[in-house]
């Protein structure tokens, strides 16, 4: 008989076997386990970090509706209030008829603006191309406009989400004007089967994105563009342009 036929060899060597599937088993088992505990701590972790933006987004909110409420007020109090008192006075100490007509025609158009600037007059029945291209124009005596619009597909906005673009759209305009320095706007919309592609550049300084990413601003911006499910990139490198694109799916 060989030897490795031997009973006890053979016994052995199979023992071997069974104690080297059983450290492999092990190993794997420790191997899998080790690495859940990792994905297990890598989503908690992940699930926290989107906790804690979601309240700074929150809290951006609410700071934004405060601010909005503070300019209505100051619309209120410094323009129509002042005006209506003013007027009033000239009523009563029976000033010029033509002057009194002439303060009440800038009142009335000072109330229109308000009350645009709250909700744009007839949203529901004017496309967002419209209303974002009537909000834009204003600005061509003081910037080079360029309108660039492709609808391919066109779909119906629900009022909600025009006048969430509407504020988006003002807030990018107001960060051109305070911080870009540009002499040129590109306003570009692409409306397709689904989805409408929003694109806002301009050929100033350009930004500092990450710092900018801690101002209100850009907060309000992605609060408004979670509100209404949609998506936003911001390019920008300081001394180049800046661009700003949203994805708007169909509803």
């Amino acid at each position: 008989m060989e030897k490795w036929q031997d009973p006890e060899t053979l016994a052995l060597w199979f023992g071997i076997v069974i104690v080297f599937v059983l450290l492999l088993v092990t190993s794997i088992i420790i191997l899998v386990r080790i690495n859940y505990e990792k994905m297990l701590a890598r989503s908690k972790e992940e699930a926290a970090t989107q906790l804690m933006h979601q309240r700074e987004l929150l809290e951006t909110n609410i700071q934004i509706q405060e601010k909005e409420r503070d300019r209505i007020a100051a619309d209120l109090h410094d323009s129509l209030i002042g005006k209506l008192t003013v007027i009033r006075l000239k009523s009563q100490m029976e000033g010029d008829k033509d002057e009194i007509d002439e303060m009440m025609g800038e009142t009335i158009v000072e109330a229109r603006r308000i009350t645009h600037d709250l909700s744009p007059p007839l949203i529901e029945h004017t496309s967002i191309c419209d209303i974002l291209t009537a909000l834009i124009a204003p600005w061509s005596a003081t910037y080079e406009i360029t309108n660039q619009l492709d609808i391919r597909d066109e779909f119906e906005l629900s009022p909600r989400t025009k006048i969430q673009l509407t504020r988006i759209f003002q807030e990018v305009i107001t960060n051109i004007t305070k911080h870009a320095e540009a002499t040129q706007i590109i306003f570009h919309i692409r409306q397709t089967k689904g989805l409408l592609a929003l694109k806002l550049s301009d050929n100033g300084k350009g930004i500092d994105v990450d710092k900018m990413k801690h101002g209100l601003g850009l907060k309000s911006i992605e609060s408004r563009v979670q509100y209404i499910n949609a998506k936003y990139k911001v390019r920008s490198k300081p001394m180049h342009m800046t661009s700003f694109l949203f994805l708007i799916p169909q509803e």
